[in-house]
Protein backbone atom coordinates (compact mmCIF):
# COMPACT_ATOMS: atom_id res chain seq x y z
CA UNK A 1 0.00 0.00 0.00
CA UNK A 2 1.08 3.59 -0.57
CA UNK A 3 2.38 5.44 2.47
CA UNK A 4 2.94 9.19 2.70
CA UNK A 5 5.56 10.79 4.92
CA UNK A 6 5.59 14.49 5.78
CA UNK A 7 9.09 15.99 5.54
CA UNK A 8 10.37 19.38 6.71
CA UNK A 9 13.68 20.75 5.48
CA UNK A 10 15.96 21.77 8.40
CA UNK A 11 17.52 24.48 6.24
CA UNK A 12 14.56 26.15 4.56
CA UNK A 13 11.68 24.94 6.69
CA UNK A 14 9.84 23.95 3.52
CA UNK A 15 7.40 21.05 3.79
CA UNK A 16 7.27 18.21 1.26
CA UNK A 17 5.59 14.83 1.05
CA UNK A 18 7.28 11.57 0.13
CA UNK A 19 5.04 8.78 -1.10
CA UNK A 20 6.24 5.20 -1.18
CA UNK A 21 4.58 2.16 -2.75
CA UNK A 22 5.60 -1.33 -1.65
CA UNK A 23 3.77 -4.28 -3.20
CA UNK A 24 4.90 -7.90 -3.05
CA UNK A 25 6.54 -9.01 -6.27
CA UNK A 26 7.13 -5.45 -7.53
CA UNK A 27 10.03 -3.05 -7.05
CA UNK A 28 9.41 -0.26 -4.55
CA UNK A 29 8.47 3.14 -5.91
CA UNK A 30 9.11 6.51 -4.29
CA UNK A 31 8.47 10.12 -5.27
CA UNK A 32 8.44 13.46 -3.46
CA UNK A 33 5.90 16.26 -3.94
CA UNK A 34 5.41 19.75 -2.60
CA UNK A 35 1.80 19.21 -1.55
CA UNK A 36 -0.04 16.24 -0.09
CA UNK A 37 -2.80 16.17 -2.70
CA UNK A 38 -0.30 15.55 -5.52
CA UNK A 39 1.36 12.85 -3.44
CA UNK A 40 -1.96 11.10 -2.81
CA UNK A 41 -2.89 11.31 -6.49
CA UNK A 42 0.45 9.88 -7.61
CA UNK A 43 0.28 7.09 -5.05
CA UNK A 44 -3.28 6.05 -5.95
CA UNK A 45 -2.60 6.21 -9.69
CA UNK A 46 0.59 4.15 -9.62
CA UNK A 47 -0.74 1.64 -7.12
CA UNK A 48 -3.76 1.00 -9.36
CA UNK A 49 -1.52 0.76 -12.41
CA UNK A 50 0.64 -1.89 -10.75
CA UNK A 51 -2.35 -3.95 -9.61
CA UNK A 52 -3.94 -3.77 -13.07
CA UNK A 53 -0.70 -4.51 -14.93
CA UNK A 54 -0.45 -1.04 -16.44
CA UNK A 55 2.69 0.17 -14.71
CA UNK A 56 5.90 0.60 -16.66
CA UNK A 57 9.32 1.10 -15.05
CA UNK A 58 10.83 4.52 -15.56
CA UNK A 59 13.82 2.92 -17.23
CA UNK A 60 11.64 2.10 -20.23
CA UNK A 61 10.54 5.72 -20.56
CA UNK A 62 14.19 6.69 -20.50
CA UNK A 63 14.85 4.53 -23.57
CA UNK A 64 11.92 5.80 -25.68
CA UNK A 65 12.57 9.02 -27.56
CA UNK A 66 9.96 11.63 -28.33
CA UNK A 67 10.90 11.30 -32.00
CA UNK A 68 9.98 7.60 -31.93
CA UNK A 69 6.70 8.38 -30.19
CA UNK A 70 5.78 10.95 -32.84
CA UNK A 71 6.75 8.62 -35.66
CA UNK A 72 4.40 5.92 -34.43
CA UNK A 73 1.63 8.51 -33.94
CA UNK A 74 2.04 9.64 -37.54
CA UNK A 75 2.02 6.12 -38.90
CA UNK A 76 -1.06 5.02 -36.97
CA UNK A 77 -3.33 7.77 -35.65
CA UNK A 78 -2.75 10.49 -38.28
CA UNK A 79 -2.99 7.99 -41.10
CA UNK A 80 -6.72 7.60 -40.41
CA UNK A 81 -7.79 11.25 -40.12
CA UNK A 82 -8.90 13.77 -42.76
CA UNK A 83 -6.26 15.80 -44.63
CA UNK A 84 -7.33 19.06 -42.96
CA UNK A 85 -7.07 17.63 -39.45
CA UNK A 86 -3.79 15.94 -40.29
CA UNK A 87 -2.38 19.25 -41.56
CA UNK A 88 -3.30 21.00 -38.31
CA UNK A 89 -1.79 18.21 -36.22
CA UNK A 90 1.39 18.22 -38.28
CA UNK A 91 1.79 21.96 -37.72
CA UNK A 92 1.52 21.42 -33.97
CA UNK A 93 3.82 18.39 -34.05
CA UNK A 94 6.49 20.31 -35.98
CA UNK A 95 6.64 22.88 -33.19
CA UNK A 96 6.84 20.24 -30.44
CA UNK A 97 9.50 18.34 -32.37
CA UNK A 98 11.59 21.50 -32.56
CA UNK A 99 11.18 21.99 -28.82
CA UNK A 100 11.30 18.40 -27.49
CA UNK A 101 12.82 16.40 -30.34
CA UNK A 102 16.11 15.71 -28.55
CA UNK A 103 14.52 14.35 -25.38
CA UNK A 104 13.42 10.97 -24.13
CA UNK A 105 9.88 10.47 -22.85
CA UNK A 106 11.13 10.42 -19.25
CA UNK A 107 12.65 13.87 -19.72
CA UNK A 108 9.38 15.42 -20.88
CA UNK A 109 8.01 16.49 -17.51
CA UNK A 110 5.02 18.73 -16.73
CA UNK A 111 7.27 21.64 -15.78
CA UNK A 112 9.18 21.34 -19.07
CA UNK A 113 5.89 21.29 -21.00
CA UNK A 114 4.60 24.30 -19.04
CA UNK A 115 7.77 26.19 -19.92
CA UNK A 116 7.29 25.32 -23.59
CA UNK A 117 3.62 26.35 -23.39
CA UNK A 118 4.59 29.83 -22.19
CA UNK A 119 7.28 30.15 -24.85
CA UNK A 120 4.74 29.19 -27.51
CA UNK A 121 2.31 31.85 -26.27
CA UNK A 122 4.98 34.58 -26.43
CA UNK A 123 6.58 33.56 -29.73
CA UNK A 124 5.71 36.00 -32.55
CA UNK A 125 4.87 34.57 -35.95
CA UNK A 126 3.61 35.60 -39.37
CA UNK A 127 1.05 33.84 -41.53
CA UNK A 128 2.85 34.35 -44.82
CA UNK A 129 6.06 35.11 -46.62
CA UNK A 130 6.15 38.13 -48.89
CA UNK A 131 7.42 37.52 -52.43
CA UNK A 132 10.15 39.92 -53.51
CA UNK A 133 8.83 43.08 -55.10
CA UNK A 134 5.28 42.86 -53.77
CA UNK A 135 5.83 45.86 -51.53
CA UNK A 136 4.08 44.75 -48.33
CA UNK A 137 4.98 42.77 -45.24
CA UNK A 138 2.59 40.43 -43.42
CA UNK A 139 1.77 41.44 -39.82
CA UNK A 140 3.12 39.52 -36.85
CA UNK A 141 0.95 37.90 -34.19
CA UNK A 142 1.16 36.16 -30.84
CA UNK A 143 -0.81 32.96 -30.46
CA UNK A 144 -4.07 33.21 -28.57
CA UNK A 145 -4.85 31.13 -25.52
CA UNK A 146 -7.17 28.97 -27.62
CA UNK A 147 -4.42 28.29 -30.17
CA UNK A 148 -1.89 27.39 -27.48
CA UNK A 149 -4.44 24.99 -26.00
CA UNK A 150 -4.85 23.29 -29.39
CA UNK A 151 -1.08 22.69 -29.49
CA UNK A 152 -1.27 21.21 -25.98
CA UNK A 153 -4.21 19.03 -27.03
CA UNK A 154 -2.17 17.49 -29.85
CA UNK A 155 0.75 16.74 -27.54
CA UNK A 156 -1.65 15.32 -24.95
CA UNK A 157 -3.22 13.02 -27.53
CA UNK A 158 0.21 11.66 -28.48
CA UNK A 159 0.96 10.77 -24.86
CA UNK A 160 -2.57 9.45 -24.27
CA UNK A 161 -2.17 7.02 -27.16
CA UNK A 162 1.25 5.99 -25.87
CA UNK A 163 -0.12 5.35 -22.38
CA UNK A 164 -3.51 3.79 -23.04
CA UNK A 165 -3.21 1.92 -26.34
CA UNK A 166 0.47 1.31 -26.95
CA UNK A 167 1.47 0.80 -23.30
CA UNK A 168 4.78 2.56 -23.90
CA UNK A 169 4.56 5.02 -21.00
CA UNK A 170 2.76 4.94 -17.68
CA UNK A 171 1.32 8.45 -17.62
CA UNK A 172 0.42 11.48 -19.70
CA UNK A 173 2.45 14.46 -18.40
CA UNK A 174 0.30 16.99 -20.28
CA UNK A 175 -2.60 16.23 -17.92
CA UNK A 176 -0.66 18.00 -15.15
CA UNK A 177 -0.20 21.18 -17.20
CA UNK A 178 -2.83 23.91 -16.95
CA UNK A 179 -4.37 25.36 -20.08
CA UNK A 180 -4.22 28.98 -21.14
CA UNK A 181 -7.24 31.15 -20.57
CA UNK A 182 -9.28 31.44 -23.75
CA UNK A 183 -10.74 34.77 -24.74
CA UNK A 184 -14.33 35.09 -25.78
CA UNK A 185 -14.85 34.34 -29.47
CA UNK A 186 -13.69 37.15 -31.71
CA UNK A 187 -16.28 38.93 -33.86
CA UNK A 188 -14.81 41.23 -36.50
CA UNK A 189 -16.77 41.73 -39.70
CA UNK A 190 -16.73 44.10 -42.63
CA UNK A 191 -18.94 47.14 -42.80
CA UNK A 192 -20.44 47.98 -46.20
CA UNK A 193 -17.75 50.53 -47.07
CA UNK A 194 -14.95 48.21 -45.94
CA UNK A 195 -16.40 45.34 -47.97
CA UNK A 196 -16.66 47.42 -51.14
CA UNK A 197 -13.12 48.74 -50.69
CA UNK A 198 -11.73 45.25 -50.12
CA UNK A 199 -13.48 43.73 -53.13
CA UNK A 200 -12.25 46.59 -55.29
CA UNK A 201 -8.68 46.01 -54.08
CA UNK A 202 -9.00 42.25 -54.70
CA UNK A 203 -10.22 42.92 -58.24
CA UNK A 204 -6.91 44.76 -58.87
CA UNK A 205 -4.77 42.13 -57.12
CA UNK A 206 -1.67 40.64 -58.66
CA UNK A 207 -3.45 37.31 -58.20
CA UNK A 208 -6.82 37.85 -59.97
CA UNK A 209 -8.65 34.81 -58.44
CA UNK A 210 -8.42 36.54 -55.04
CA UNK A 211 -11.58 38.49 -55.90
CA UNK A 212 -13.59 35.30 -56.44
CA UNK A 213 -12.10 33.68 -53.32
CA UNK A 214 -13.12 36.60 -51.08
CA UNK A 215 -16.59 36.75 -52.63
CA UNK A 216 -17.05 33.05 -51.93
CA UNK A 217 -15.87 33.42 -48.34
CA UNK A 218 -18.32 36.26 -47.66
CA UNK A 219 -21.22 34.62 -49.50
CA UNK A 220 -20.88 31.09 -48.11
CA UNK A 221 -19.07 31.42 -44.78
CA UNK A 222 -16.72 28.59 -45.77
CA UNK A 223 -13.29 28.32 -44.20
CA UNK A 224 -10.10 29.29 -45.99
CA UNK A 225 -8.84 25.71 -46.30
CA UNK A 226 -12.21 24.45 -47.53
CA UNK A 227 -12.31 27.01 -50.33
CA UNK A 228 -8.68 26.91 -51.41
CA UNK A 229 -8.82 23.09 -51.79
CA UNK A 230 -12.08 23.15 -53.72
CA UNK A 231 -11.98 21.04 -56.90
CA UNK A 232 -13.98 21.48 -60.11
CA UNK A 233 -15.36 17.97 -59.74
CA UNK A 234 -17.23 19.21 -56.66
CA UNK A 235 -18.65 22.30 -58.39
CA UNK A 236 -21.93 22.45 -60.33
CA UNK A 237 -22.59 25.71 -62.15
CA UNK A 238 -25.67 24.75 -64.15
CA UNK A 239 -29.27 25.49 -63.24
CA UNK A 240 -31.38 25.13 -61.21
CA UNK A 241 -29.06 24.91 -58.18
CA UNK A 242 -25.45 26.00 -58.72
CA UNK A 243 -23.43 24.71 -55.80
CA UNK A 244 -20.10 23.49 -54.48
CA UNK A 245 -19.64 20.48 -52.22
CA UNK A 246 -16.97 20.70 -49.53
CA UNK A 247 -15.81 17.13 -49.02
CA UNK A 248 -13.14 17.66 -46.37
CA UNK A 249 -14.68 19.69 -43.54
CA UNK A 250 -13.60 20.33 -39.96
CA UNK A 251 -16.42 18.22 -38.50
CA UNK A 252 -15.91 15.43 -41.03
CA UNK A 253 -19.27 15.83 -42.79
CA UNK A 254 -19.58 17.10 -46.40
CA UNK A 255 -21.31 20.48 -46.72
CA UNK A 256 -23.16 22.09 -49.62
CA UNK A 257 -22.37 25.69 -50.53
CA UNK A 258 -25.05 27.40 -52.65
CA UNK A 259 -23.46 29.60 -55.33
CA UNK A 260 -25.45 32.76 -55.93
CA UNK A 261 -25.07 36.38 -56.99
CA UNK A 262 -21.64 37.85 -57.66
CA UNK A 263 -19.92 34.77 -56.23
CA UNK A 264 -21.55 32.59 -58.90
CA UNK A 265 -20.51 35.03 -61.63
CA UNK A 266 -16.94 35.06 -60.32
CA UNK A 267 -16.68 31.24 -60.20
CA UNK A 268 -18.03 30.98 -63.74
CA UNK A 269 -15.34 33.45 -64.75
CA UNK A 270 -12.67 31.23 -63.18
CA UNK A 271 -14.02 28.23 -65.07
CA UNK A 272 -13.83 30.12 -68.35
CA UNK A 273 -10.19 31.11 -67.74
CA UNK A 274 -9.00 27.71 -66.47
CA UNK A 275 -6.40 27.57 -69.22
CA UNK A 276 -4.22 24.91 -67.57
CA UNK A 277 -7.18 22.58 -67.05
CA UNK A 278 -6.43 22.35 -63.34
CA UNK A 279 -8.61 20.16 -61.16
CA UNK A 280 -8.45 22.86 -58.46
CA UNK A 281 -10.62 25.96 -58.59
CA UNK A 282 -7.68 27.94 -57.17
CA UNK A 283 -4.56 26.23 -58.57
CA UNK A 284 -1.02 27.01 -57.46
CA UNK A 285 1.06 29.13 -59.79
CA UNK A 286 3.86 26.59 -59.64
CA UNK A 287 1.65 23.83 -61.05
CA UNK A 288 -2.01 23.03 -61.74
CA UNK A 289 -2.05 19.88 -59.61
CA UNK A 290 -1.82 21.74 -56.30
CA UNK A 291 -4.04 24.33 -54.62
CA UNK A 292 -2.64 27.84 -54.15
CA UNK A 293 -2.30 27.82 -50.37
CA UNK A 294 0.38 30.54 -50.15
CA UNK A 295 -1.68 33.49 -51.38
CA UNK A 296 -1.31 35.41 -48.09
CA UNK A 297 0.95 38.13 -49.47
CA UNK A 298 -1.69 39.07 -52.04
CA UNK A 299 -4.34 39.06 -49.32
CA UNK A 300 -2.33 41.41 -47.08
CA UNK A 301 -1.61 43.67 -50.04
CA UNK A 302 -5.36 43.94 -50.75
CA UNK A 303 -6.05 44.78 -47.11
CA UNK A 304 -3.40 47.50 -47.19
CA UNK A 305 -4.79 48.93 -50.43
CA UNK A 306 -8.30 48.99 -48.95
CA UNK A 307 -7.05 50.60 -45.74
CA UNK A 308 -8.46 47.79 -43.57
CA UNK A 309 -6.74 46.95 -40.28
CA UNK A 310 -7.20 44.29 -37.59
CA UNK A 311 -8.74 41.86 -40.06
CA UNK A 312 -7.96 38.22 -40.85
CA UNK A 313 -9.14 35.98 -43.64
CA UNK A 314 -11.16 33.94 -41.13
CA UNK A 315 -13.08 37.14 -40.31
CA UNK A 316 -14.76 36.82 -43.72
CA UNK A 317 -16.54 33.83 -42.17
CA UNK A 318 -17.67 36.06 -39.30
CA UNK A 319 -18.76 38.62 -41.87
CA UNK A 320 -21.05 36.08 -43.54
CA UNK A 321 -22.57 35.03 -40.20
CA UNK A 322 -23.03 38.61 -39.07
CA UNK A 323 -24.76 39.57 -42.32
CA UNK A 324 -27.08 36.57 -41.96
CA UNK A 325 -27.92 37.49 -38.36
CA UNK A 326 -28.61 41.13 -39.21
CA UNK A 327 -30.94 40.01 -42.01
CA UNK A 328 -33.06 38.02 -39.56
CA UNK A 329 -31.63 34.52 -39.94
CA UNK A 330 -32.05 32.30 -36.88
CA UNK A 331 -29.03 30.91 -35.04
CA UNK A 332 -30.00 27.45 -36.28
CA UNK A 333 -29.90 28.68 -39.89
CA UNK A 334 -26.52 30.35 -39.30
CA UNK A 335 -25.14 27.14 -37.76
CA UNK A 336 -26.33 25.20 -40.82
CA UNK A 337 -24.64 27.62 -43.23
CA UNK A 338 -21.35 27.61 -41.30
CA UNK A 339 -21.39 23.85 -40.77
CA UNK A 340 -21.45 23.85 -36.96
CA UNK A 341 -22.75 20.73 -35.26
CA UNK A 342 -23.75 22.59 -32.09
CA UNK A 343 -25.20 26.01 -31.33
CA UNK A 344 -22.39 27.00 -28.97
CA UNK A 345 -20.21 28.55 -31.70
CA UNK A 346 -22.97 30.70 -33.20
CA UNK A 347 -24.26 32.18 -29.95
CA UNK A 348 -21.72 34.96 -30.37
CA UNK A 349 -23.98 36.36 -33.12
CA UNK A 350 -27.15 36.30 -30.99
CA UNK A 351 -27.00 40.03 -30.24
CA UNK A 352 -27.16 40.71 -34.00
CA UNK A 353 -30.32 38.64 -34.34
CA UNK A 354 -32.43 40.50 -31.78
CA UNK A 355 -34.83 41.61 -34.50
CA UNK A 356 -35.52 37.97 -35.34
CA UNK A 357 -36.20 37.17 -31.70
CA UNK A 358 -38.65 40.06 -31.41
CA UNK A 359 -40.48 38.92 -34.56
CA UNK A 360 -40.82 35.36 -33.27
CA UNK A 361 -42.18 36.51 -29.90
CA UNK A 362 -44.61 38.95 -31.53
CA UNK A 363 -45.89 36.19 -33.81
CA UNK A 364 -46.44 33.88 -30.82
CA UNK A 365 -48.23 36.49 -28.69
CA UNK A 366 -50.48 37.49 -31.60
CA UNK A 367 -51.41 33.86 -32.31
CA UNK A 368 -52.22 33.20 -28.64
CA UNK A 369 -53.95 36.48 -28.03
CA UNK A 370 -51.44 37.57 -25.42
Amino acid sequence: MASIQRLTSPLTGRTSYRVQIRLKGHPALSETFRNRKDAERWGASNESAILEGRHFPRSRAQRITFVALVQRYRETTLADVSPSRSANSERHIAWWMHRLGGLTVAQITPDRIAEARDALAMQPFTRARTPAGLGTSPPTYKRSGATVNRYLATLSHIFAMAAVEWRLVDRNPVRDVSKKKEARGRIRFLGDEERNALLAACARSGWPPLHALVLLAISTGARRGELIRLQWSDVTLGTPSPQAIIQDTKNGEPRRLPLVGKALVAVRGLEATNERASRFVFPARSGPDRPYTAFDAHWYAALATAGITDFRFHDLRHTCASYLASQGSSLLEIADVLGHRTMAMVKRYSHLAQGRKTTVIERMTKARGL
